[in-house]
């Protein structure tokens, strides 16, 4: 009989054991795909609409880091700006090219890509093109905390 309580009692700490690790909340960031939220990778088609709104949904999301996914093609983007504060983490994995207007008077914001008061901020395997001009290779740090510019005007 004792064996049979011991066996018992193991097993209950392992069906414990295996209930709590499996409740643990994981540390994998949610993905939104910038697709889903109607980019077009043609190189044609204005995306900051697209980008602007994801930013909305992986900044505010509450309970675990967030990953903006920019899948491969090449994604067009006439001037977009991302403010935080943010919730929590945000990490840009851009397997595709962001493509700038070959034409600086045809940015749409002051800024072509412009992040604004965000901290914890990552941007992994980016690529950015420009149309034959130099004027996209500016970068310019300010003395403000949490505030990058990509690109200039």
């Amino acid at each position: 009989m004792t064996c049979i309580a011991s066996a018992f009692k193991v097993l209950c700490l392992s069906l414990l054991f295996v209930a709590a690790v499996a409740s643990r909340p994981t540390n994998r960031p949610k993905v939104f795909n910038v697709q889903r939220y109607g980019a077009k990778a043609n190189g044609k088609t204005d995306n900051a609409k697209a980008f602007t709104n994801i930013w909305k949904s992986a900044c505010t999301r509450k309970g675990g880091n967030s990953k903006i996914y920019v899948p491969k093609g090449t994604f067009y983007l006439g001037g977009v700006e991302f403010v935080g504060p943010c919730a929590n983490q945000i990490e840009f994995v851009i397997d595709g090219t962001l493509l700038a207007p070959s034409n600086p008077r045809d940015i749409k914001k002051d800024t072509w890509i412009h992040f604004r008061y965000i901290n914890n901020l990552i941007i992994s395997k980016s690529f950015v093109k420009k149309k034959k001009q130099s004027y996209y290779l500016r970068c310019r740090y300010t003395r403000r905390p949490r505030e990058r510019v990509l690109a200039t005007k």
